[in-house]
């Protein structure tokens, strides 16, 4: 069985992959003027920033532990 802290490092790896790829969908919306692909990619890279963070912060208290 996985342990939590290995499913987190795979979560992160997720959360990375998925704001490069936003980044990447938002400048190609942009470029065809697509408004609310952009917006919507606003809002996966808000998501996976977030969700970023938290996995950092969680791996932080884990060392502080």
């Amino acid at each position: 069985m996985t342990d939590n802290n290995e499913l987190m490092r795979l979560e992160l790896v997720v959360w990375e992959d998925t704001l490069e790829r936003a980044g990447i969908d938002y400048e190609h919306a942009k470029r065809f003027d697509d408004r609310g692909a952009m917006e919507w990619q606003k809002e996966q890279i808000r998501w996976a920033k977030i969700r970023i963070a938290e996995i950092e912060e969680y791996f932080a208290n884990q060392k502080g532990a």
